[in-house]
């Protein structure tokens, strides 16, 4: 197989997963949390947060451990947050076929397990 030949099976592959179930859910959550204006705004506030954090750790800045507490009770909001957690668990769920494609490419790349049948049960074919 030549590398436009694998250049195009990752594009296909790329397209399923555009096309499923994980991916639809996610943009579906995505665009109804824009809707609810209390969750979007955490978010925002949240990320506007963390950017300005990071921004002053890249220029050699001390935060401030009001800074990192402010972070802190954003971060508890978001989490209990139940319309966030929704989204979340969507996000997880693509996380997680995103991880079991790449572990599959990699079994195919490297031929099996690296450790032993111990470490995956046997799923990997050896």
């Amino acid at each position: 197989m030549n590398t436009e030949d694998i250049i195009k099976a990752a594009f296909e592959l790329g397209s399923a997963i555009a096309q499923s179930e994980e991916m639809i859910n996610l943009k579906n959550q995505q665009t109804e949390l824009m809707g609810k204006k209390e969750a979007y705004d955490l978010i925002m506030r949240y990320q506007d947060a963390k950017t300005k954090m990071d921004n002053k750790l890249m220029d050699g800045l001390l935060v401030t451990q009001q800074e990192e507490a402010h972070l802190d009770i954003l971060e508890q909001q978001i989490t209990s947050h139940s319309d966030i957690q929704i989204l979340l668990a969507a996000q997880e769920k693509l996380e997680n076929l995103m991880q079991a494609v790449y572990y599959a490419i990699n079994q195919a790349v490297t031929g099996g397990c690296s450790s032993g049948c111990d470490s995956c049960g046997g799923s990997c074919q050896m």
